[in-house]
């Protein structure tokens, strides 16, 4: 069962008005994505046939903690929150982790080649793991970037566009930011455009492209 909106408010100042029901709604689905996730991946045998019951263990204490957390932001008792989505991950990742050293004490500790083999695993799985939750949250960047250039004014979008088409290739594989402008409905591919030889025509692009690129660099993605 989902958590109430009206039920949980939190600052307007956090980077996602949680009071928003389309703003939780998004949190809320990549939470459980990254719940079920971290489930799986972690692979207790204690949750065997338990997983349902895991996730929404984690995703509902994770709401939890992560609404406290901004609301301590608010009342200046503990830093600024400046990504809700990344202290959501950091939160659900540590309780997970949590779980599964509360959960694996439950059984009796294997011998001692055994355990040491055991503990060089799970050290392998814990990095794996940062390293994916790192690229999710490296892969949530470049599509709020990418969104942001796409309401970027006509003239300007175009111009950033067509110098970031002209600096890459196209495989058969996109890359993580052609990804990330397609999900925004963008293909860069289409934006290969050579730039203006007319002088006139070429000092305004470039112009246009400065501009652009400007506003790249003074963008707040935790909008």
């Amino acid at each position: 069962m989902g958590m109430p909106v009206n039920a949980a408010p939190v600052p307007a100042s956090a980077n996602i008005d949680l009071n928003c029901e389309a703003s939780w709604n998004e949190l809320y689905t990549s939470l459980r994505v990254l719940a079920r996730y971290l489930v799986y991946a972690f692979r207790v045998s204690l949750w065997h046939g338990q997983e349902e019951d895991m996730i929404e263990d984690i995703v509902q204490e994770t709401a939890l903690r992560l609404i406290e957390r901004a609301r301590k932001a608010e009342r200046g008792e503990a830093a600024h929150v400046y990504s809700l989505k990344r202290m959501m991950t950091v939160i659900a990742q540590n309780y997970c982790k949590d779980l599964r050293r509360r959960d694996c004490k439950l059984f009796h500790f294997p011998e001692q080649d055994d355990a040491a083999e055991a503990l060089t695993g799970m050290q392998e799985q814990t990095h794996a793991l940062d390293t994916v939750i790192e690229r999710m949250y490296q892969e949530w960047i470049l599509v709020t970037v990418a969104r942001k250039i796409a309401n970027f004014p006509k003239k300007q979008r175009e111009a950033i566009l067509i110098d970031l088409a002209d600096h890459m290739s196209f495989d058969e594989h996109p890359t993580p930011l052609q990804k990330a402008f397609l999900k925004v409905g963008i293909h860069l591919e289409q934006y290969r455009i050579p730039p203006p030889v007319d002088r006139r025509e070429r000092s305004r692009y470039l112009s246009l492209r400065t501009l652009a690129y400007k506003r790249v660099t003074h963008l707040n993605i935790q909008e």
